[in-house]
């Protein structure tokens, strides 16, 4: 098992969490740090990776800031999704150059999801590792979108806790307008914040062959 170290942060804005994970990231590479899970919750976000364009989301940004709310173009893969209150959101900062493949590496992100749903009470979630994501009788519960540079992976997961499941009804949700979204306590499962980061960090642990132990290392 390799070293991690595990960090969480109540709540933080995506722009600060996108400039921490850089210095993670360069920390990683250049091998002054071991992997990295950062466990955390944003403030009310709508991003879009290199697939996807801002069309996926159906309201202008006044609309969207008298919500409460941002848009952001981000450089994680993807298309349009949302970060939010309610929602745990994952970044894992991990060094790819020793050989584990990124599908592997993505697929191990979708196993944690779903085995966190299991763990918290929802048995008929289920991996889909080409669409990369968790899903309960055809409802998403959790994302993927990560970036590789140089080796090393940003981004992460999103796995819905309890939030307000309107915010995903106002976008095309990775470029699959069709799929309904869910969360854990829409699935009568336990959506108790530290109850779910509990689970989903041993389950990163598990399914990425980590020992993880908790860490200062994130700065925010």
């Amino acid at each position: 098992m390799r070293p991690a170290l595990l960090a969480h942060t109540d709540r933080i804005g995506y722009i600060p969490a996108w400039d921490e994970q850089r210095r993670l990231a360069d920390l990683v590479r250049s091998g002054d740090a071991p992997t990295v899970i950062w466990l955390l919750e944003h403030d009310p976000v709508y991003t879009y990776g290199r697939h996807g364009t801002r069309e996926d989301l159906f309201i202008t940004d006044e609309v969207l800031a008298g919500m409460g709310a941002t848009c952001v173009a981000t450089d994680r893969g993807g298309q349009m999704t949302w970060h939010g209150p309610g929602q745990v959101t994952g970044y894992v900062l991990s060094d790819l150059r020793g050989g584990r493949g990124v599908r592997r590496f993505v697929e191990a992100l979708v196993d944690a999801m779903t085995d966190t749903c299991h763990a918290c009470g929802v048995p008929a979630a289920e991996s889909d590792h080409d669409r990369m994501g968790t899903y309960v009788e055809g409802r998403k519960v959790g994302s993927v979108g990560i970036r590789v540079a140089e080796g090393v992976t940003m981004h992460g997961i999103g796995l819905n806790r309890d939030p307000d499941l309107e915010w995903f009804r106002i976008m095309s949700a990775c470029g699959a307008p069709d799929v309904v979204a869910t969360s854990i306590a829409g699935e009568g499962g336990s959506a108790d914040r530290d109850v779910v980061e509990q689970a989903l960090a041993v389950a990163l642990a598990h399914r990425l062959d980590l020992a993880a132990t908790p860490g200062g290392l994130v700065s925010t």
